[in-house]
């Protein structure tokens, strides 16, 4: 069998100015046509441990090797995108997944889940994506919420994964993508974005959403209030519905403390 002569060639004793006898056993092999899982698997090892990853990706081209998800995982700590080309061809899917994501490929993940009929759970994806590459991780979630067949992910989860990591930046202009179609519905999303840009001081991001009129179903009273604590006296003014609190914002000289 295979296996019981792979094991006896390497444990056959090495000649000084010879291959190894192991590698000799696999040339020969490779003469007559193509190696198969195993074979290709304990050939990458010694090739691999040598350094010789460009003779292991000559045989990958010529199509002389089995590609497996075991070899792709050999070759990985080496060459990332070699692995990639053995995960395809070996239909390893969650390793192709990953591979792409590593290597910030992220604009064919999609892709590709939905080309192998895949089912992707987009959140715990864009999670460990966030971890590693928030940007990465935005730019997908934004795609997947503006997909033209429906939005793919949930807009409170994503903005959830972004904050968990600190990343405001990320969260805002996730949701500065996914709500620019100003629904009724997302008002509270609208809210969330203002409230936490304001309260993180950013209150550059408020202004400009409030100068562009971006939104019109955001909690005004709320956000009114917390423009007034951070000093933004004109769009308190204008959210403002009630006239006491109108007059006390005119007539206040510092910003109001809510806290």
């Amino acid at each position: 069998p295979t296996a019981q002569t792979i094991q006896r060639s390497q444990r056959a004793p090495a000649i000084q100015g010879q291959p190894s006898p192991i590698l000799t056993y696999f040339g020969a092999l490779l003469e007559k046509g193509k190696l198969n899982k195993l074979e290709s698997l304990e050939l990458a090892k010694p090739v691999l441990q040598q350094g010789k990853k460009d003779l292991l990706q000559k045989w990958l081209t010529e199509e002389k090797l089995a590609c497996s998800e075991e070899l792709g995982d050999c070759i990985k700590p080496m060459d990332v995108q070699m692995a990639l080309s053995v995960y395809l061809k070996a239909e390893a899917h969650q390793k192709v997944i990953q591979c792409l994501s590593e290597t910030g490929q992220t604009d064919k993940i999609a892709l590709y889940a939905q080309k192998v009929n895949m089912p992707m759970d987009w959140g715990v994806q864009i999670d460990n994506m966030a971890r590693m590459n928030p940007q990465a991780a935005c730019e997908m979630a934004q795609k997947l919420a503006t997909d033209p067949a429906g939005s793919k992910v949930d807009f409170n989860q994503m903005t959830d994964i972004f904050m968990k990591y600190n990343c405001l930046r990320q969260a805002t202009a996730f949701l500065l993508d996914a709500l620019k179609n100003d629904k009724p519905e997302e008002g509270p999303l609208q809210t969330r974005l203002l409230e936490m840009n304001l309260m993180a001081g950013q209150t550059g991001v408020a202004d400009a959403i409030f100068e562009h009129d971006m939104f019109s179903h955001f909690d005004r009273q709320r956000i009114a209030f917390l423009c007034e604590e951070t000093g933004l006296l004109h769009h308190a003014l204008v959210n403002f519905e009630s006239i006491n609190d109108i007059k006390r914002c005119i007539t206040s000289s510092k910003p109001l403390n809510l806290k």
